[in-house]
């Protein structure tokens, strides 16, 4: 295998190898990443909700242990009676993707944003069990247990009167509906990942390239100078070309030397044997 070929294949192993594992550590990284910003939005918007939760859990109208008319049930009202229509960078947003509940101080459901756990028992799920008990909640939880794709994020916040909890109030958010968020960083990430394989490859051709462009005229240097013919020394850019090329400069001018003296040796040899043989 030829030197500039051997060159361009270790060079593009230590940067394939080096890319590869970088790009493996921000693909990994995305996911947790935007999820754990997720769940600081989630935990914001928990901590304000609950304090407008308060005065449903006090003061509003009950039927059967479950409120039946609050503030927040109205405002979900309003928020899901009309798409949204935003445009997020790309990603379309048509409809609100929260779902909140409100439990009293034993863990019962006493407000669902979807309707589905009105007077369930939650007091042992994580996020209102340790809510309850002044820590922080949260919980991610499969809605199909078939899907692994399919978890929920729930973040609770407890709701206070005065230095007593009487209720949590938990937001969620499908992790679906991050998907498109993961995949298109995912997705860039990539590209730019390929993108920079490419360049380095260009970049390790070039110097192949120039290092064989090099290396291909001190060889022709070498062979005319085999055959005899007066050649002048190329110009090297690279130090240790150029010492290889001064190297070969200077063993041309040893090897003239060395066949003047043969010749000249050859010559009065020659010429010597008549005189000799006279002699004799």
């Amino acid at each position: 295998m030829r030197i500039g070929l051997q060159l361009l294949l270790g060079y593009f192993i230590i940067v394939a190898v080096a890319g590869f594992f970088v790009l493996d550590i921000f693909v990994q990284e995305v996911k947790p990443g935007v999820r754990r910003a997720v769940e600081g939005t989630l935990n914001d918007t928990a901590s304000l909700l609950a304090q407008f939760a308060h005065h449903d859990l006090v003061n509003g109208t009950y039927h059967d242990g479950v409120l039946t008319d609050s503030s927040l049930q109205r405002a979900f009202q309003r928020v899901n009676s009309k798409p949204i229509g935003a445009n997020i960078a790309g990603i379309r947003k048509n409809h609100n993707e929260y779902r909140v509940y409100l439990t009293d101080a034993n863990g019962k459901v006493v407000f669902d944003s979807n309707g589905e756990a009105l007077g369930q028992d939650y007091s042992r799920w994580n996020d209102v069990w340790l809510t309850l008990r002044g820590s922080y909640g949260a919980r991610s939880t499969l809605m199909d247990p078939n899907n692994p794709e399919s978890s929920v994020m729930y973040v609770a916040a407890p709701i206070y009167d005065g230095d007593r909890i009487i209720g949590v109030l938990s937001v969620g958010k499908p992790n679906l509906a991050l998907a498109p968020v993961i995949q298109r960083s995912e997705h860039r990430i990539l590209v730019a990942g390929a993108a920079l394989l490419g360049i380095a490859l260009l970049v390790g051709l070039f110097f192949v390239w120039w290092i064989n462009r090099s290396i291909g005229r001190l060889v022709k240097y070498a062979t005319l100078v085999s055959e005899g013919h007066p050649v002048t020394l190329p110009k090297m850019n690279s130090t240790e070309l150029r010492r290889l090329a001064e190297a070969l400069e200077h063993m041309r001018i040893r090897l003239e030397g060395k066949n003047y003296v043969e010749q000249y040796v050859h010559t009065l040899t020659h010429e010597l044997k008549s005189p000799l043989a006279a002699i004799r």
